[in-house]
């Protein structure tokens, strides 16, 4: 697991967190400002050649994607962003539960269909 927090004038105070989870997929978990909220989400992607691919789908389909948790606090500082980012990283072994269980119904999907 490795965890970073940074800041820049663009996109403010942020924290993420890169798991590996094998079989060339990486659980990102990422905090940030998105419009009035402080939003703290979980995606997966595949690693291929160094690059990142999130697939989007709808109804179960695509990556595994979430919102951990979304707030509203007065202003957005380091503090509050690592607060949050590190609250969210308590739910790690559920959340890893959760896109197991994600794939494991997309390839079930997938067999069916070619079927």
């Amino acid at each position: 697991m490795n965890t970073s927090f940074s800041n820049n004038i663009r996109d403010g105070h942020r924290g993420n967190t890169e798991i590996d989870l094998g079989d060339r997929r990486v659980l990102t978990v990422s905090t940030r400002k998105l419009n009035s909220s402080l939003v703290t989400s979980a995606s997966v992607s595949l690693v291929e050649g160094g690059f990142k691919r999130f697939v989007m789908g709808f109804g179960g389909d695509g990556d595994f994607s979430k919102t951990l948790v979304a707030s509203k606090p007065k202003r957005v500082t380091e503090k509050v962003v690592r607060e949050q980012h590190t609250q969210a990283l308590t739910q790690i072994e559920d959340l890893k539960l959760q896109v197991e269980m994600h794939y494991d119904a997309l390839e079930k999907r997938k067999a069916a269909a070619h079927a």
